[in-house]
């Protein structure tokens, strides 16, 4: 049985030099086909759906 859950990733929380893009990049590779959507959340975040 899946499990849908749901990662909150926002810029605020990051490293100064580190992208939003490139954190949700490397979560997203390493997730790969269990990625249902990603969706904006305001300006700085972004909430990832996947299966686990």
């Amino acid at each position: 049985m899946m499990i849908h859950k749901i990662r909150y990733f926002e810029s605020k929380q990051l490293s100064e030099g580190v992208y939003l893009q490139d954190v949700v990049n490397d979560f997203l590779s390493q997730k790969g086909d269990s990625i249902i959507a990603v969706l904006p959340v305001l300006d700085n975040a972004l909430l990832v759906h996947y299966k686990e």
